[in-house]
């Protein structure tokens, strides 16, 4: 079975910006990419229906089987503030490299046709601790790029280094086809389950990079949420902790 992505987008549209953000560490670009599409005027544009991309499990809730997901990938188009965005975001990241690799080929040969201005994928970098003033960093197809970018506060990613997945591979791919891209990684300290303050601070950078107001305040909301119960939770480990040690003489 193979699949052939098709746009449903007018080849006349100008100046398209890329946003793509798939499943990864704290699920930040996905949450980034998800919530623009949520308050952002956009259609859809585009889907990949195909089970076999999926893992090889079926959830299940209180004994009942989930319905096997099949659009795994869709994308969407919308006119913002003047500027052509497209949204790219996936259900899941294939399980093998190889598939990594053809979707994310895929991807970009359904765009290069298209008068890109910029492809950037959104995604996180580990940390060892919580912190609120995440620093997102960054990895340019070229100096250039990556300096233009820098003057919206991303930090080089310095020295040598690995972007695992589809949010590193599409910019690869989009290099090879002389596209401008750029990876922006947002630091969380979440490697599995939701980050919600990276999301925010991706979605927050995106509007002013491409100089688009952006309603923020959902997400806001729940990285304050998000603050407030982690600090519960840290402030109440610590008092069972001192408890445990009890009096020693």
């Amino acid at each position: 079975m193979w699949l052939d992505i098709k746009l449903d987008l007018d080849p006349n549209v100008k100046d398209i910006y890329v946003i793509a953000g798939l499943p990864g560490m704290g699920l930040s670009g996905k949450q980034a990419v998800d919530y623009l599409i949520k308050v952002l005027d956009v259609e859809k544009i585009s889907s990949i229906k195909s089970e076999f991309l999926n893992p090889p499990v079926i959830s299940s809730v209180n004994g009942v089987a989930d319905e096997i997901v099949r659009e795994i990938f869709t994308f969407y188009y919308g006119n913002i503030n003047g500027r052509n965005i497209v949204l790219f975001t996936g259900a899941v990241q294939p399980l093998s490299g190889e598939w990594q690799h053809i979707m994310s080929k895929l991807t970009v040969e359904a765009l290069k046709d298209y008068d890109i201005e910029a492809i950037f994928t959104l995604g996180a970098t580990p940390i060892e601790y919580y912190k609120t003033d995440v620093k997102v960093y960054g990895v340019a197809t070229s100096r250039e790029f990556l300096n233009e970018l820098m003057a919206y506060g991303v930090e080089p990613m310095m020295g040598e280094g690995m972007i695992s997945g589809m949010n590193g591979l599409i910019i690869g791919y989009a290099k090879l086809y002389g596209i401008k891209g750029a990876s922006l990684l947002a630091e969380t300290y979440l490697k599995t389950g939701h980050d919600y303050v990276a999301p925010l601070v991706l979605a927050r950078l995106m509007s002013k990079i491409l100089k688009i107001d952006i309603d923020l305040s959902e997400l806001e909301e729940r990285a304050n949420i998000f603050h407030k119960e982690y600090m519960k939770s840290l402030s109440e480990a610590t008092k069972k902790r001192e408890k445990g040690f009890g009096y020693i003489s």
